[in-house]
Formats: structure tokens, sequence, C-alpha cells
């Protein structure tokens, strides 16, 4: 484990950097009316909660960084929030104790923290079958500020700090299960995304799959996975603000898109919003050309080279996640003539630039993928090298 307080290593400063950048966009972005008054506070309380995690050495550090970013979603009032609270607690709580038994000497103690951090590890990102919480608080919380707090991960960054490092045997041993989870969690939300109507759980249910993709490429034994893994981070965390985002504002501007029923082609009035969304979800899902393809095609060939049999999970998500952010765009942007079509405005001149950053860095990723795909190398390395350490 880190030994000093703050530990700024390359998987620390890339993260913190994206992180902050990602937070600016989201901000930028999103409806005036997601940010006011108390609203305010909370985001900065998850800018700095995660960027504490991301700069600590020391796991109590990280644990004050981790209970920071998650006291909005904790203490949100509205109706539905029960689960998410109760999921957020139980992985703070998780954590708490691997982090009081790292004061515990001896082997026991070592592998019993680290099966605390993985506890905490998969609560946080929603890994079957611990994934209900993040549908439902989707439907309920402000968007906004649960995307700041999601697509932080700091569950991943949990696992591969401290997790791994605490006990490398017990991680060699237990990983391989834990693998086959996660990819059975990216396939099985995926498929509860399939027959849902809600915008909101469609959603939500994309980011549990895209975040089981992350878990699966740190989870690899080789570099080249978990590469994947770590670009894939980011990938998921532009690319869903862009979702989300979007959605926010057609929600902001017309009651329609909450319960939709059949097409309702704003793309009429709102061709920005839709090119963005449209951007977005195809980055998702790894379209050639964006930062996605270059993330899943290393993720693939890392997943298929440690555990043959289970890859074939991660192109059947990635096909299943295609049709429902296909059928989402559909629902929302097309199919409805323009007579019959609610007016709204498109999106405004900050929403324009800032998700303009966000598709750009997309794209622009996904065409020249190798500055990103160094700086999470020499991190992918040291990931590999302790998951196969005995």
């Amino acid at each position: 484990m880190p030994g000093s307080l703050i530990h700024l290593d390359s998987l620390a400063l890339v993260s913190m950097s994206a992180y902050l950048l990602f937070w600016l966009i989201t901000v930028a972005a999103s409806p005036a009316k997601d940010f006011t008054g108390s609203n305010r506070t909370q985001a900065l309380l998850i800018l700095a909660g995660t960027l504490l995690g991301y700069a600590s050495g020391s796991v109590w550090l990280f644990l004050l960084g981790w209970t920071v970013a998650i006291v909005p979603a904790i203490l949100a009032p509205t109706q539905g929030s029960s689960a998410a609270r109760a999921a957020l607690i139980a992985s703070t709580a998780a954590l708490a104790l691997g982090a009081g038994l790292t004061l515990t000497p001896g082997h026991s103690a070592r592998n019993a923290a680290y099966f605390a951090f993985l506890a905490a590890t998969l609560i946080r990102k929603g890994i079957f079958p611990l994934h209900f919480w993040l549908p439902r608080a989707f439907e309920t919380q402000n968007l906004s500020l649960l995307s700041l707090n999601i697509n932080g991960h700091l569950g991943a960054y949990l696992l591969v700090r401290y997790a791994l490092t605490m006990s490398p045997e017990a991680a060699a041993d237990t990983l391989p299960l834990l693998n086959a989870i996660t990819l059975f969690t990216s396939v099985y939300a995926a498929l509860l995304a399939l027959t849902e109507r809600s915008p909101r759980r469609i959603l939500g249910l994309l980011c549990v799959s895209q975040a089981a993709f992350i878990l699966a490429g740190l989870e690899n034994s080789n570099v080249e996975g978990v590469t994947g893994g770590l670009v894939h981070w980011w990938v998921v965390a532009f690319a869903t603000t862009g979702m989300i985002t979007v959605y926010r504002a057609l929600e902001v501007r017309t009651t329609e898109v909450a319960q939709p029923a059949g097409f309702l082609g704003l793309a009429i009035h709102a061709p920005r919003l839709a090119a963005f969304f449209a951007v977005a979800g195809l980055a998702l899902i790894g379209l050639p050309g964006t930062l996605g393809f270059a993330a899943e095609d290393l993720l693939f060939h890392g997943t298929l080279e440690s555990h043959p049999l289970l890859g074939i999970a991660l192109p059947l998500a990635t096909a299943l996640n295609a049709i429902t952010t296909l059928r989402l765009f559909s629902t929302l942007f097309l199919g409805r003539r323009s007579t019959l079509v609610t007016p709204i405005p498109d999106a405004r001149p900050a929403q324009r630039w800032a998700l303009a950053a966000c598709a750009v860095l997309l794209v622009a990723g996904g065409l020249a993928p190798g500055l990103l795909v160094s700086a999470s190398t020499p991190a992918a390395v040291r990931i590999a090298q302790l998951i196969t350490a005995r």
C-alpha cells in the first residue's frame, strides 16, 4: 500500500485531471436549476471528495474522500432514495471495516481487509446482485449530481489502489470468479435495459453494464485488458455524461420524455441535442473512430486472452447496449411528423460548448488514442503485476 498521506502517481494525476474536466463539462452543460442553492454546495462536495480520494496515499484519507463524495446522495430527500442510501452506507461501512483491519497485523487480517474493500467496490459499482440501487437512484435523484458521483468510479479506484495491494495472493485467487460475475452483470443489465421503457432507468442500467465492463478489464491478468479497463473508465464517464446531460436538457423542456408514449421526434426542434446524444451513445458502444472503440478493442482482446469463454460476454453485452442506445435515441428524437412535435428550444450556448468539448474528446481520442493509452500503461503494468503475483 502507498505509505505517504498523498500519493500522486500517473494513475492519480490522470484520474484527477480527467475528473476535473468531466466535472466542469457537467456543470456547464446541465440545466441551471440543477446547480442552484444547496445543489451547488453538493456538487463541490462531490468534487472535493473525489479528488481527495484520487490523491490519497492513506486508506483513511481515501475513506474521508469517499464519505464526503457520497454525502449528497445519502442526504437526497427524494422519495425512493432509500435503496441508494442503504447501498452507499453499506459500501462505506465495508470500506471502514477494511481500513480498521489494516491496523491489525497478520496475513489473515490483510485477507479480511481485502474482502472488505472488495465488498465496498461491488456495492458501490452496482455489481450483481447489488445492482438494484442504481436504476432506482436514476429514477428519483438529481441526475446531474448522480452523474458526478457515479462517474468518479471511486469503487474501481479502491480496487486498484488498495484492495489489490492489500493481498495480491487473495486477489489472484478470487479475481477469476469476480471477472465472471462482472461479465454476467454487464450482460444481465443490458438485457434488463431492453425491457425498460423509462429513459431514466434505461440510462441507469446502461451505466451498470458499462461499470461492469470497467471492472472486467481491471480484473485481467494482462496489461492489454487492464489498459482497456482504465481507458474505458473515462469513455464511460464522458459518454454517459453526454447522454445524461442531453436527456436532462430534454426533461426540463418537455414532460413527454419522462414516460414517452411512442416516438417523440424532438430532433426536429433540437438537432444539436440529438447530434450530441448520438455521438455520446455511439462512443459508449464502441463505434470505430471513437475512443470507445479503442477501449473496447483492448478490453475484448485482454479478456479473451485471460478468460476465452468469458470474453464472449463482452461483445454480447456491447451488442445489447447498442440496441438499447439506438432504441432510446429513436424514441426521443425520431419518428414523428414535425406538425406533431412539441416545440422546444435547442441547446443553449453554454451547453453547446460543453457538449461539443465532450464530443471532441470522444472522437479525437478515438482518432488518436495513443496519448491516453500511453498515460494509462504504467498503471496497467503495475496492476497486472499485482494480480499475477503470488
